[in-house]
């Protein structure tokens, strides 16, 4: 098996599904990958995980590689891009925190107690929502993550998650007024 070279591998594992051709592909790149993703995750920990996401996207990315060029830049382009995905999430996820920390401290100074109103039947819509409705609002609006990352996680496609997000907007929306007018009487 060692004699096969990359394009060989993928090729035989595309065709048959034997994960033992996928296994060969990992062993001969793992450490290449993992330090490729030292160098941007700047720990070992967060390497690791990356090398893990990476080779378990791959199980399915395999099948878009072509062969026009080596397997190695294929690979190492897979690699980079993941790892500038990763680190913009992060960057984007200290800088909502940041925000929030800092709305939070503000808050008390603007709040009104008419305004708690408003927090309570938001809070109250979360907990009516159904549980997957509830869970991707807060990944598109909480974590901030976009609709081709929603649509890749969930395996659909992403008009399929544009339709969902539009029909838990507009059922949270409905329960918001809802929600609002119960508490008016």
């Amino acid at each position: 098996m060692v004699s096969l070279s990359d394009q060989e591998l993928v090729s035989r594992y595309t065709t048959t599904g034997e994960d033992y051709y996928f296994a060969h592909l990992y062993t001969r790149h793992r450490q290449r990958v993992y330090q490729k993703c030292l160098l941007y995750a700047g720990n070992a920990d967060d390497a690791e995980d990356f090398v893990q996401d990476i080779f378990l996207q791959l199980t399915r990315k395999i099948y878009s590689y072509r062969g026009d060029a080596k397997f190695t830049t294929w690979l190492h382009a897979v690699t980079v891009n993941y790892c500038i995905n990763q680190l913009r999430k992060q960057h984007q996820s200290q800088t909502m925190y940041q925000n929030y920390q800092y709305d939070s401290s503000q808050m008390a100074d603007w709040t009104s107690p008419s305004d708690e109103i408003y927090f309570q039947a938001f809070e109250q819509v979360l907990n009516q929502l159904p549980q997957y409705q509830r869970d991707l609002l807060l990944t598109k609006y909480g974590e901030g993550s976009q609709i081709k990352d929603i649509a890749f996680r969930q395996d659909i496609s992403t008009s399929a998650v544009k339709m969902r997000i539009k029909r838990a907007r507009e059922y949270a929306r409905t329960l918001y007024i809802k929600i609002l007018a119960e508490k008016e009487y």
